[in-house]
């Protein structure tokens, strides 16, 4: 007899526990709200030295510590909008020739506004939740200046894209590993190039 009250009990809490549990299982819970982040990384100008800085005997260092941050609202589980600031460093024309010659460096700084597509992997792929790999699509405003003496500052538009791979601590903390690029910075003397940063960032969500 008592085994057959055992068996009953547990065929009761059995039921009970299947009737709690949702079918379909529910989807994760969706991070929405707003957060902000700060980025970390090395910026390169891939076609180095041009326009105001090219030739002269000098030697070419085209790439630079990046650093920003950055601010945004996430809308669905897949989406999100951002706003940042990225300061891409100096292109250096160091001077390896006569004592004459000089060195230069240009150096530049971004603004840009994003819209981030994000795809958890767990969807595709047998890993447990908090990784998810996206992707950023933009523009940016981008302001040059040189170390040249008479040579004024210079600011452009284009357009600025992106990956990475973002892992979620919690509800609260973020982590990316990116790339992104700036193209056809610059125009007038400076001349256009792209830019490419490769970096870390940490978010915090406020909500």
């Amino acid at each position: 007899m008592t085994r057959i009250l055992a068996a009953l009990l547990a065929l009761i809490l059995s039921t009970l526990a299947q009737a709690q549990t949702p079918f379909p299982p529910s989807e994760p819970p969706s991070y929405t709200g707003p957060y902000a982040g700060a980025l970390f990384g090395r910026a390169e100008a891939k076609t180095g030295c041009i326009g105001l800085i090219s030739g002269g005997d000098r030697g070419c260092d085209s790439t630079d510590w990046a650093f920003g941050g950055y601010g945004g609202w996430q809308l669905h589980r897949h989406f999100a909008a951002e706003l940042g600031y990225t300061y891409l460093g100096k292109v250096s024309a160091n001077a390896t020739g006569p004592s004459s010659v000089t060195s230069q460096y240009i150096e530049n700084s971004t603004w840009d506004a994003a819209v981030v597509g994000i795809l958890p992997l767990d969807q595709i792929l047998p890993v447990g939740r908090g990784l998810s790999a996206y992707v950023r699509l933009g523009g940016y405003l981008a302001t040059l200046s040189s170390s040249q003496n008479g040579i004024g500052s210079y600011s452009n538009v284009g357009p600025a894209y992106g990956a990475g791979l973002q892992y979620d601590i919690g509800s609260k903390i973020g982590l990316r590993a990116l790339w992104q690029r700036y193209k056809n910075v610059g125009g007038g003397d400076y001349l256009k190039q792209n830019y490419d940063v490769l970096g870390l960032s940490a978010l915090y969500r406020f909500r």
